[in-house]
C-alpha cells in the first residue's frame, strides 16, 4: 500500500473559510467564503486596523454618549430577541454607546447564551486523559481570520486561539488512503469538473442548481459519479452551505471571505458571545433567558409602541413587555415556522425572501477516548461512501480533536441528503452507524475497534430554537447581478421591528462573524433612527 497522501491545502470544513479551496473553483470554499470578487490586501489590513482599534473606539463612544445623556428627551427601550451571536452583539453596541438613553432587555428562550454557537462541557469520568470533555456543538472555527471582527474579539477577551495546519487525509470507501499519484489524478477531474460545470452555469439564461451545473454533459455525469468527486463536493459545497447539491443556486450560492488563516478558539468559542452579553450587561443591558416570544404587536399614532408577548419555558408563565423597537434574531428556520404571530402580519416582501431562502442540516457526533489511534498530526479525515450519491454525505469529514483542541476525541459530521434522513434515525443507530465508518477509515491502525467512554450527538434540525444549521441560496432565490437581494429583504425593517442575524446579510451569509456584523448594523440603526 503506497503511504497517504496528505494535502498541506487551508483547511476547508464545518465553519472554516479559507481564501482558496482550490486553485480552480471559485466555488469550492468552506463557511459555518471565498468571495468571488476576493477581497485586496489593503481593505484586508484597513478592516483588520479598525477591528484592532475596537477598544478605543468604543471608549471613545462611551466619552461622547456622557455628553448626550443630558439631552436625552426621554428613554428608549429596545427588545432584542435571541441572545446569540447578533442579538448580544446588537446589544452590546447599544448599551456600551448609550446605555442611559437606550435601555436594552435581551430574551432567549434558551437558558444560555449564545444561539447556535454551543461549547458544551462536561466533566470526565475518573481515569480519563482529561478533567473535561468539550466539543464544539454548533459554530466550530473563525472563518479567515485576516480581518476578521471574530478575531479581534477572541483576542480581546483573552481567549486560546489555535491555528489549523491544514493537513488533511483522504480514504477510499474501504478505508484505503489515497497515495499521492492517485489523489492527484482524482483532483485533477474534480477541478476540471468544477470549473466547467460553473462556467457552464453563468451561461445559462436562468439560474440551475449546482447538480444541473455538474451533471450537464454525459462526460461531466461520468466524473461526478466517482467516489472521489463526490466526497469532495459534499465537503467543498453540501457542508459548507448545509444541503444538497440539488437544492443550492449555482449563481447565488456563494460570497464574500476574510482571509487566511483559518483559526479555533481551543478553550470555548462561545466564549465570545457570552463576554459580549456581559459587557452589555455591566452597561446596564437585561438578560432574560427561558423567555420563548409568541407574538410581537406594534401599535401606529402619535406614540408607537411594541408589545412583545412570551412564556417561560420553565413554567409556562406568560409575560408581556413593551418596547419602542425591537430587534428580532431568531434563526431563519424559526421564522420559517411561523412560532411567533406577528401584528401586523410580515409583508409580502419578507415573506417572500423567507420563502425562497432555505435552511440547512448539519448534525454532528463526538466520540471521546482514552488512547488516540489515528494520525494526530492531521486536522481532517475525509471518507467516500460506497453507496452513492444520496450518501456522499454520511460522515463524510471527521475532525481529529486532539491537535487544537486537547481532547482525545474524533468528531464527525453528516450533512446533505443523508443528514435530512437522520431526523428518522434513533441516536442507537445514528452512533452506530458513524462507527462504522469511523472503523472503516482507521481499521489500518487500530483492527480492533476501540470502545468511546462519552458520546454525543448532535441535531440542530431537531433544536426548536435553531431548526436547521444556517441559511443557504436555494435554486429560486433573487438576485441582481451576483448579488442575492432576497438576504437584502430579511433584514429590511418592518416598522419598529429589526431584524438581524446570518441569513440578513450576503456578504457573510452563514458565518459565525456574519451574524456578529448584523447585530451591529441593526444597533447603529436603532441609535440613528429611534
Amino acid at each position: 500500500m503506497p503511504p497517504p497522501r496528505v494535502r498541506d491545502a487551508p483547511s476547508q470544513f464545518a465553519g472554516s473559510a479559507p481564501a482558496t479551496t482550490s486553485t480552480t473553483s471559485p466555488g469550492a470554499c468552506r463557511a459555518f467564503r471565498q468571495s468571488k470578487q476576493g477581497f485586496s490586501s489593503s481593505s484586508s489590513s484597513s478592516a483588520s486596523s479598525s477591528f484592532l482599534a475596537a477598544p478605543l473606539l468604543l471608549l471613545v463612544l462611551a466619552w461622547l454618549a456622557v455628553g448626550a445623556h443630558a439631552a436625552c428627551s426621554s428613554v428608549r427601550q429596545v427588545v432584542i430577541v435571541g441572545a446569540g451571536m447578533s442579538g448580544v452583539s446588537a446589544a452590546h453596541r447599544i448599551a456600551t454607546t448609550n446605555g442611559e438613553c437606550f435601555k436594552v432587555t435581551v430574551v432567549e428562550a434558551r437558558n444560555r447564551v449564545g444561539g447556535r454557537m454551543w461549547s458544551r462541557t462536561e466533566a470526565a469520568p475518573a481515569g480519563s486523559p482529561t478533567t473535561f470533555f468539550r466539543g464544539e456543538l454548533g459554530a466550530q472555527w473563525i472563518e479567515g481570520a485576516t480581518g476578521n471582527p471574530v478575531t479581534a474579539l477572541a483576542r480581546r477577551f483573552k481567549l486560546k486561539i489555535g491555528q489549523q495546519n491544514g493537513r488533511e487525509i483522504q480514504y477510499t470507501a474501504n478505508g484505503i488512503p489515497y497515495g499521492e499519484k492517485g489523489w492527484a489524478a482524482s483532483e485533477r477531474q474534480y477541478q476540471t469538473l468544477v470549473r466547467q460545470g460553473l462556467a457552464w452555469a453563468n451561461k445559462q439564461d436562468k439560474d440551475v442548481t449546482l447538480q444541473q451545473a455538474f451533471t450537464s454533459t454525459p462526460w461531466r455525469r461520468q466524473l461526478f459519479m466517482k467516489p472521489y468527486v463526490q466526497s469532495r463536493l459534499a465537503v467543498d459545497y453540501e457542508f459548507n452551505y448545509g444541503t444538497a447539491l440539488s437544492h443550492l443556486s449555482a449563481w447565488y450560492y456563494d460570497s464574500l471571505a476574510f482571509e487566511d488563516p483559518t483559526m479555533v478558539v481551543t478553550n470555548g468559542y462561545d466564549n465570545i458571545p457570552k463576554g459580549l452579553m456581559q459587557e452589555a450587561q455591566a452597561a446596564g443591558a437585561k438578560l432574560i433567558l427561558n423567555f420563548e416570544v409568541t407574538g410581537i404587536s406594534q401599535t401606529s399614532g402619535a406614540a408607537p409602541k411594541v408589545t412583545i408577548t412570551g412564556k417561560n419555558t420553565a413554567n409556562g408563565a406568560t409575560t408581556t413587555l413593551t418596547a419602542d423597537v425591537v430587534i428580532v434574531t431568531i434563526p431563519l428556520g424559526v421564522l420559517k415556522a411561523n412560532t411567533i404571530a406577528f401584528q401586523p402580519a410580515l409583508s409580502a416582501r419578507k415573506t417572500g425572501a423567507m420563502a425562497r431562502l432555505g435552511v440547512g442540516s448539519i448534525n454532528k457526533i463526538f466520540f471521546f477516548f482514552n488512547e488516540t489511534f489515528w494520525p494526530v498530526n492531521v486536522d481532517e479525515y475525509f471518507i467516500e461512501d460506497g453507496q452513492l450519491p444520496g450518501n456522499r454525505g454520511r460522515w463524510v469529514d471527521w475532525v481529529n480533536l486532539k491537535r487544537a483542541w486537547g481532547q482525545t476525541a474524533l468528531e464527525g459530521v453528516a450533512l446533505g441528503e443523508y443528514a435530512e434522513r437522520m431526523a428518522q434515525m434513533t441516536d442507537a443507530a445514528v452512533i452506530a452507524d458513524a462507527q462504522a465508518k469511523m472503523q472503516r477509515m482507521f481499521s489500518q491502525y487500530r483492527k480492533k475497534p476501540v470502545q468511546a467512554i462519552a458520546t454525543w450527538v448532535q441535531r440542530w434540525s431537531d433544536d426548536p430554537y435553531a431548526r436547521g444549521a444556517y441559511s443557504y441560496a436555494k435554486i429560486g432565490v433573487q438576485g441582481n447581478g451576483d448579488h442575492c437581494t432576497d438576504y437584502d429583504r430579511m433584514g429590511l425593517p418592518e416598522g419598529r421591528v429589526l431584524f438581524a442575524g446570518e441569513h440578513t446579510i450576503w456578504q457573510y451569509q452563514a458565518t459565525v462573524h456574519g451574524a456578529y456584523l448584523s447585530g451591529v448594523r441593526e444597533a447603529k440603526r436603532v441609535l440613528k433612527n429611534f
